[in-house]
């Protein structure tokens, strides 16, 4: 990126569901936006131009976080003249539904380990940037599946998203006297490309079972990151934030 004197912000996954309306809600909240990607360039590209045509700046950078070199490489293009205010850690490791009894050992480290290996790398690379120009926020992108199991078959996930989770109040302890936020949303169901596949049906429980009386759209979780990056959060750190209109508040 170029000089600018707007704010930086990363945010990792950028280019679809949740990640692309946090792209667009910090872009419109006056951040300049690097939209990452894995393989879908159209899609973050599509991203850049809305966020364009709004009046916003914003690139598109192609990586694979859970590569440490890719992620190490990718933070050097989304810094600005070596600074990064925000980071957002969105992009998860992919995983498909198993039931424990078919759950291999395989597929199951590989979803915890690649959760936690694209926030190990960009988290410890990036706390020297906050810590030189004086502070920043990180703000990880878990799930309120670590909180319980909300269906057979997520255990990877949960256990993934539990361990991240943790990790995040651990680098909040370490990064507070840095001058660095850290935080947590963790949203519930959210409807976006990813569960699409979902059936109405299971969406019309979810919703009928929330005291706000519907499911989360991509901007929900969107606005609870930008306001945790903001400075209205500024006393607010090592915290996790469920995103899922009070469904958790009905669980047994």
């Amino acid at each position: 990126m170029k000089a600018t004197t707007k704010p930086t912000a990363l945010v990792t996954g950028g280019s679809r569901g949740i990640g692309a309306a946090t792209s667009r809600e910090l872009a419109a909240r006056g951040y300049r936006v690097a939209v990452n990607y894995h393989s879908n360039r159209e899609a973050a590209d599509q991203v850049v131009k809305r966020i364009e045509a709004d009046g916003g700046e914003a690139l598109a950078v192609q990586a694979d976080v859970h590569d440490p070199r890719q992620a190490a490489e990718l933070l050097e293009r989304a810094t600005v003249d070596g600074r990064l205010d925000v980071l957002v850690c969105n992009a998860g490791a992919r995983f498909t539904p198993t039931p424990i009894s078919r759950l291999t050992w395989d597929d199951f480290n590989a979803k915890v380990t690649g959760e936690l290996a694209s926030a190990h790398t960009l988290t410890q690379r990036t706390l020297p940037i906050m810590e030189a120009q004086g502070g920043g926020r990180i703000v990880y992108v878990s799930s309120a599946v670590a909180d319980g199991p909300p269906t057979v078959g997520m255990a990877a996930h949960g256990t993934a998203k539990a361990a991240l989770n943790t990790f995040a109040r651990f680098v909040a302890y370490e990064a507070g006297p840095l001058g660095v936020n850290v935080n947590v949303v963790a949203p519930g169901f959210v409807r976006t490309e990813a569960s699409a596949g979902m059936p109405l049906q299971f969406q019309r429980r979810l919703a009928e079972g929330t005291p706000l009386g519907r499911v989360a759209e991509p901007e929900d979780v969107a606005r609870a990151i930008a306001m945790l990056v903001g400075e209205d959060a500024a006393f607010i750190t090592g915290s996790v934030v469920t995103v899922d209109g009070g469904h958790g508040v009905a669980r047994p």
